[in-house]
């Protein structure tokens, strides 16, 4: 699958941080950390495939196919090492990447970070997998919404509500429901062992989807790696206290060995 079948975008100049969005939304998730870091670094957002503007597969989506295709998307646009950021399902697919191709993982950072979901997180999935198969995604959207955004969110910020609202409805409906079912059976525990890049784990304070002690158990797991809570957040930080998110990366960037002449 060419680069030119996913959807990219790349800003700035210098070491790379790629992020990789999560289920039900795109890469327009991060545009606040893509304004900023880019005035310092080279950020590459991306649609993963079945999302947004990129190609949808008939079937096959997993979190380890979709880690190729991150391998092939730097490949395709020249870039050795990066790192990583990924949200919810795409922390998964940050962590498959670290682990299967450590040599190019400069360091990760998770986003309500997940590894396996729990018995009742499967259900919640087959369950919203089967409704919008049968009903169409308006079906479960407003579900979705209320777990995914801080009450606090949902009142105060109307604007931010209905614009994350219209990108879950733009999804294709069966796309979706694979999606929903990859994510259900994943499990990329067996990579932590693999993983000996710089990790940071950022959590909302009133996450219910991936709770603190989700990411405290990645951290036991992960040597080394390190957990921050951003305030004011549910499962969306960089959307809901986009100025916490981001001076957290910054700072976790800013701690990183300097990369080699010409290392990028």
């Amino acid at each position: 699958m060419p680069a030119g079948a996913i959807h990219h975008e790349v800003d700035g100049e210098g070491a790379t941080v790629v992020f990789i969005h999560g289920l039900g939304a795109t890469s327009n998730v991060w545009f606040a950390q893509r304004t900023v870091l880019s005035e310092h670094f080279q950020v590459i957002v991306y649609d993963r495939s079945g999302c947004g503007l990129s190609c949808r597969r008939d079937e096959g989506y997993s979190i380890e196919s979709w880690g190729a295709e991150l391998a092939r998307l730097l490949d395709d646009l020249g870039v050795a090492t990066a790192v990583v950021v990924g949200h919810s399902l795409g922390s998964m697919v940050a962590q498959h990447f670290a682990a299967t191709y450590p040599e190019r993982a400069r360091a990760l950072v998770l986003a309500g970070g997940e590894a396996a979901l729990s018995p009742e997180g499967r259900d919640i999935l087959s369950t919203r997998a089967d409704l919008i198969e049968t009903h169409g995604l308006s079906a479960a959207v407003d579900p979705w919404l209320s777990s995914v955004l801080a009450p606090a969110t949902r009142v105060g910020n109307p604007a931010l509500a209905g614009l994350l609202r219209a990108t879950f409805l733009s999804y294709d409906p069966r796309s979706y429901a694979q999606q929903a079912r990859a994510l259900r059976d994943a499990d990329v525990r067996t990579y932590h062992s693999g993983i000996s890049c710089p990790t940071l784990l950022l959590v909302g304070d009133q996450d219910p989807v991936t709770p603190l002690a989700w990411q405290q158990a990645i951290q036991a797991a992960i040597p080394g790696s390190q957990v921050r809570i951003i305030p004011g957040a549910a499962h969306m930080p960089m959307l809901e206290s986009p100025i916490a998110f981001n001076v957290a990366l910054q700072e976790f960037l800013a701690g990183l060995e300097a990369p080699a002449q010409g290392a990028l």
